[in-house]
């Protein structure tokens, strides 16, 4: 096996849009991974994990070898991979919060700080599941790995939106506001979200309307549920629950609509 370590600048601010990552869901020996540099070279492999900033890849040679390279995540422009089959039978939904953390925690472990759509879907789908299951330590601990491991990137809403989830469980609806309140705005003011950024703003809009239920406000919840499922539906677990959370609605209102 041959090793290759190449290294570059550490602070070279990176930009990715994965949209598909969360509609087709497909096994990683599928298709090879793909990395896109800023520097426009494309690194094709299998992506083997993200640590310390870097990523691991294996690539096939000519001669039939492996070559092994790390790259700086933040000399990466976009990422192309496959959801790992792990990750996507748990998107389904109603699965149980125990099963998630079983199959999503060696995943975050292995992946999290790789730019790409699906890890950051999958660390809040793993926070949501400590929540569940009232380890909320832990989640609060994802929350806090993917500010720090994605600074000033849009994945931040989706901390704020878990950690917003936290202090409504715990009864502080205005904390719980304020802290997804700039995210929703930010989503009213976009007229065209990417895929990418629909996938995050469904976080927020899921808490948005369970403080709009705790604020006795049924109309505005139902809004902010609906707004899951029709505008921001890249992910499909989020809308599950979405879904569920009208229809829980619905069934204390009954006749609820919106204008």
């Amino acid at each position: 096996m041959v090793i290759v370590s190449l290294f570059f600048r550490r602070r070279i601010p990176w930009t990715f849009l994965v949209a598909l990552a969360f509609i087709l869901p497909a096994l990683r020996s599928s298709a090879e991974d793909q990395i896109i540099k800023n520097d426009g070279s494309v690194i094709t492999g299998r992506i083997i994990r993200a640590s310390d900033g870097r990523v691991m890849v294996e690539s096939h040679t000519s001669n039939g070898g492996i070559l092994t390279g790390l790259y700086y995540i933040s000399d990466i422009k976009s990422i192309s991979m496959a959801v790992p089959a792990d990750v996507a039978k748990v998107q389904a939904p109603n699965v149980a919060a125990a099963d998630v953390i079983a199959a999503l925690e060696p995943q975050i472990k292995q992946f999290a700080g790789l730019p790409a759509d699906w890890v950051v879907g999958a660390m809040a789908q793993l926070g949501e599941a400590y929540s569940e299951t009232g380890q909320t330590d832990k989640a609060l601990a994802i929350y806090n790995q993917i500010i720090g491991l994605y600074p000033g990137s849009a994945y931040e809403s989706v901390a704020k939106a878990g950690e917003a989830g936290l202090s409504l469980k715990a009864g502080r609806i205005d904390e719980a506001l304020a802290a997804v309140q700039p995210i929703v705005n930010r989503a009213n003011q976009d007229i065209a979200p990417s895929p990418s950024d629909g996938a995050l703003y469904a976080n927020a809009f899921l808490v948005y309307g369970q403080v709009l239920e705790a604020q006795m406000k049924p109309q505005q919840a139902l809004e902010a549920y609906l707004t899951v499922k029709t505008m921001f539906y890249q992910n499909p677990t989020l809308v599950a629950q979405a879904d569920q959370f009208a229809k829980n609605l619905r069934d204390h209102h009954p006749g609820l609509g919106i204008e």
